[in-house]
């Protein structure tokens, strides 16, 4: 062992440290993908060779081959407000204490985005990504007006617009104006990638794949069987809907294969029969890295007291992809009395938490969130302030900033209150109007905020 005499100035000790570049970069990954994001985040501050390293695409992409192999990070907890025209949506990460407090950081970053051309609304989640699909008021969603999609990283800031030049050609006269999309990974090229189904007119549907950081989609020559539904997820390498029933066949599983990018079906667990409505209390999640079923019931459904259950929530794991083998893993009885009705066929989103999953049931004033803890059977409900919807995602070290140009944001100068006042916004959308522009973007950071109601806040 070297030994340096601190006393002595003179004799200064001559360090032969390998540098961060002399290692092989797939272990540089796996260093940096064992750290949490945030870390992640603040080393994009220490120099240029690490800000580019985090940035890189072929890193994110060696990170999820990585995650493609091994169970997924522990999801985090993300607030989406969509509003509708003349109005921003806003998007911001929060933390929930386990009791009935969702709390926003000071460190988080606000985003806000609109347009007065277009209707934005959330269209899918991909690890730390948010998807959102344009649609134009007057022209509907036809080629000749453009089709617009957002990337949004809400841990980064950053905003993308993704191609709008496509292989497919949809008539403004289109008897419908919904387009489906999800994203994922292609672990055989490396490649993300982003799927879009549509229709071109009555009963006829079309595909399209777009891989992240090319100028346009491409048309597949195979389409999905069926219509999706706005209930979706990714998880084990594949994009999943959920699909509603109908008369000569039962709800159904929609995926599509990224690598191979095909579709296929996957029928549901048997025991929960073959009602055609039974989609309505059923939801995707992404957990533990694997996809699972959630179904949530009550009493007062017609359905559910023909099967002789109470209040419950079971979870089902497809435990083989191969050969469409389900296993229950959970099945809670919601025994205890709860202050919010519960109503399940009005949960829009499920995902997953630290201690278990989350159902977000929408109603015409105030949201509500149940958190339910897997490991002990108890639940507890958060009403939320407004119509806000809570997202759960995984991080990643997926950056926007080698995926197309970033969106610039706003002057954030002299903006400080939680959430934007409607004035300031529409003076913001207006400066943008006149410079042609179709997104409005702004990150901010604003003082930790609380966004839940206490109990006694409601009933006295």
């Amino acid at each position: 062992m070297r030994h340096f005499n601190c006393n002595n100035e003179k004799e200064k000790p001559e360090l032969n440290l390998m540098t961060m570049g002399a290692l092989p970069p797939e272990i540089l990954i796996d260093i940096l993908s064992r750290l949490p994001i945030n870390s992640i985040c603040c080393m994009r501050c220490v120099s240029k060779a690490l800000l580019k390293m985090v940035d890189d695409l072929s890193s994110a992409a060696l990170d999820m081959r990585r995650r493609f192999l091994t169970t997924c990070s522990t999801p985090r907890l993300v607030v989406l407000k969509e509003s509708s025209y003349d109005k921003y949506d806003m998007l911001y990460p929060v933390t929930y204490d386990g009791h009935y407090l969702l709390t926003k950081s000071k460190d988080a970053i606000v985003s806000y985005f609109g347009s007065k051309r277009r209707f934005y609304s959330s269209a899918f989640v991909f690890c730390n990504l948010f998807g959102f699909t344009g649609l134009n008021p007057k022209h509907g969603r036809s080629s000749k007006h453009g089709r617009s999609c957002l990337l949004v990283n809400p841990f980064k800031g950053e905003v993308v617009m993704l191609p709008s030049a496509s292989d497919v050609q949809v008539p403004a006269n289109c008897l419908c104006t919904v387009d489906w999309y999800g994203m994922g990974f292609d672990n055989i090229t490396n490649s993300f990638k982003i799927v879009r189904v549509s229709t071109n007119k009555k009963d006829y549907l079309a595909a399209e794949v777009l891989v992240l950081g090319k100028s346009s989609w491409r048309e597949l020559p195979m389409v999905p069987p069926c219509f999706p539904t706005y209930k979706s997820v990714y998880a084990h390498g594949y994009m999943h809907w959920l699909v509603d029933g109908d008369y000569t066949s039962s709800a159904r599983i929609l995926s599509f294969n990224f690598k191979k990018e095909e579709f296929y079906l996957t029928p549901l667990p048997t025991p929960l029969g073959k009602d055609p409505d039974l989609w309505k209390c059923l939801h995707l999640i992404n957990f533990r890295g694997s996809m699972a079923l959630v179904y949530a019931s009550s009493p007062q459904d017609e359905y559910v007291k023909m099967r002789g259950y109470r209040q419950c929530v079971e979870v089902w794991g497809l435990k083989n992809y191969d050969n469409k083998e389900w296993e229950l893993k959970y099945k809670i009885d919601t025994k205890q009395d709860l202050s919010i009705h519960w109503e399940p066929t009005s949960f829009s989103k499920c995902g997953e938490w630290d201690h278990g999953i989350y159902l977000n049931q929408e109603s015409s004033l105030n949201n509500c969130i149940f958190f339910v803890h897997l490991g002990d059977g108890s639940m507890e409900c958060v009403l939320l302030k407004g119509q806000l919807i809570v997202h759960s995602c995984t991080g990643s070290m997926i950056s926007l900033s080698n995926c197309g140009d970033l969106v610039e944001a706003e002057d954030e100068q002299g903006i400080t209150e939680f959430p934007m006042p409607k004035k300031t916004w529409r003076n913001l959308i207006n400066v943008v109007e006149i410079s042609g522009r179709d997104l409005c973007y702004l990150k901010t950071q604003t003082e930790s905020a609380s966004i839940s109601w206490d109990w006694k806040d409601i009933y006295v």
